[in-house]
């Protein structure tokens, strides 16, 4: 019995420590004492599509202010912890690709999955509609 409950504590502490590493951004934001500070987020893509890097870019939820990726990186001004998602560039304008928002941090990585998901599906049908198979 008393080894049961020392696998249950040591579980519940990693579980516990799991957690905290996943929402970090959350709770440091949450908990964030002052004005947020103006910082050069540097966004790596995680591109896992058939679509260049260079046809990504980020974008800052707050001011619809863009940065292009070159190289995989991506640079752009926003205050810690304002939201930013991945989308197309605007030459795209007829495609719709809904990215994931994330808190903007110093370093980050945004993925681009255009795996067969309903959500991917529909981005790849307009883009076949638009510039056909």
């Amino acid at each position: 019995m008393k080894i049961f409950a020392q696998i249950i504590a040591t579980l519940g502490a990693f579980t516990l420590a799991y957690l905290v590493y996943l929402y970090w951004p959350e709770i440091r934001h949450a908990t964030r004492l002052g004005d947020p500070q103006p910082i050069t987020a540097e966004v790596r893509l995680n591109n896992r599509c058939p679509i260049k890097d260079t046809d990504f870019i980020v974008r800052q939820i707050k001011t619809n202010r863009t940065a292009a990726f070159s190289n995989g990186v991506a640079r752009i001004a926003v205050l810690e912890g304002d939201y930013v998602e991945l989308q197309l560039s605007a030459r795209y304008g007829e495609v719709q690709f809904n990215g994931i928002r994330q808190r903007a941090s110093k370093s980050m990585t945004l993925t681009a999955d255009c795996s067969k998901s309903e959500r991917m599906q529909g981005t790849m049908d307009s883009m076949r509609n638009k510039f056909g198979d």
